[in-house]
């Protein structure tokens, strides 16, 4: 009985010694894995000053913009299809291939068109026969008549038998000549210089009339094509200047301005956008197909802006060291809105008359205290 007692004390003496020990090692742990960063930070600014430079943030009134994403297109873009029903016979370009006004294309096979020019053909050899045999007629009644040989009735049959004649001649005539004039549509050409950037038919595919089998885009001007909802589509008027930013080749960002040409009022039945038309000014490095986005301003809004260079991210924590009143800088959490330009748009965190750190010439913590730099004249 006095063992067993004993063991159980024995065991919640170690219990209790080794809960704080427990604790100790966990707070040790915790502090390696994330919070060490923070402790160094708060703890290596004490007593020291670092040179740097601030604004006095005020809340003003910013754009309120919405992006929607666009594509730089050709303005001379144009589908090509045949003017005649038959088989693709064959295509003579590929995608990407640049081609000259009058390149033939493709080819249609013309078997239909050259049996159609002889049935024409024939039709025509029928009405020359018909028409000169109703000639002949109509020359000899002619005759008789004014020798008064035959009533004017049958005469004036002859005379009508004849104009008939010539009426199915020239209609034959005009059927050879259309069923010729196919011949030629049985080899499409292009109607401008460009590039060849979509192929919708092959070889053996039956073309209809209307039917889109090439796309060809020109080398000329450049367009903006976007898609807009019911609210920025009402803040646009042709003419407007807006802002199009997009990626350069080293795939740094850049914007330019561009002005709306055209505004297509009725709105796709299934996305509910218009679409709107832009131009690309001619020293801006874009090409047919390219990405953008394009910034419509909906509203103005008070809110408050920092440059880039104030963001700071701490152990993946994005905020910003504000100045207190013995210009000591302490770290404060801030929720990030659009970029604009070299300044960024803060949503949450700040507000009017904080002094926020923009630069510094060494690394800045918690506690550190922010001197101007000797060659600052006033401050921002």
């Amino acid at each position: 009985m006095n063992h067993a007692t004993h063991s159980s004390l024995t065991f919640a003496n170690a219990l209790r010694l080794a809960t704080p020990l427990f604790a100790a090692l966990l707070s040790l742990g915790l502090a390696g894995c994330g919070g060490e960063e923070v402790e160094q930070h708060a703890a290596a600014g004490a007593g020291t000053k670092v040179q740097g430079d601030w604004i006095t943030v005020d809340a003003s009134k910013v754009d309120d913009t919405a992006l929607f994403p666009g594509t730089v297109i050709a303005s001379d873009r144009s589908p090509i299809a045949s003017r005649m029903m038959g088989y693709v016979r064959e295509i003579n370009v590929r995608e990407g291939e640049a081609v000259e006004k009058d390149d033939v294309l493709l080819t249609i096979d013309q078997s239909d068109v050259t049996s159609q020019i002889r049935q024409a053909e024939a039709a025509l050899a029928k009405a020359r026969s018909g028409l000169a045999n109703a000639r002949s007629n109509y020359e000899r009644f002619k005759r008789l008549y004014e020798e008064n040989a035959v009533p004017k009735q049958q005469f004036e049959q002859m005379r009508t038998a004849y104009e008939v004649a010539q009426g199915d001649f020239n209609a034959a005539q005009a059927a050879v000549e259309q069923a010729q004039s196919q011949v030629s549509y049985a080899q499409i050409r292009a109607p401008f210089a460009g590039t060849i950037v979509q192929r919708m038919a092959d070889p053996g595919q039956l073309a209809t009339p209307g039917q889109p089998l090439l796309m060809l885009m020109g080398s000329g001007d450049r367009e903006i094509q976007v898609e807009v909802d019911d609210q920025a589509y009402a803040k646009l008027d042709e003419g407007d200047s807006i802002e199009v930013g997009y990626r350069q080749a080293d795939g740094t960002a850049a914007s330019f301005q561009a002005e709306v040409l055209r505004l297509v009022g009725a709105a796709d039945p299934i996305t509910r956008t218009h679409t709107v038309k832009l131009s690309v000014p001619a020293d801006v490095p874009l090409s047919p197909g390219n990405y953008v986005t394009v910034n419509v301003v909906i509203d103005q809004k008070p809110a408050v802006t920092v440059p880039a260079s104030a963001i700071q991210d701490r152990a993946g924590m994005q905020g910003v060291f504000v100045l207190d009143a013995d210009d000591r800088a302490r770290f404060r959490l801030v929720r990030i809105g659009q970029e604009r330009g070299d300044e960024v748009v803060i949503l949450a965190g700040l507000r009017d008359g904080d002094r926020v750190v923009v630069s510094a010439r060494d690394h800045l913590a918690n506690g550190v205290t922010v001197t101007r730099n000797a060659n600052d004249e006033g401050g921002a």
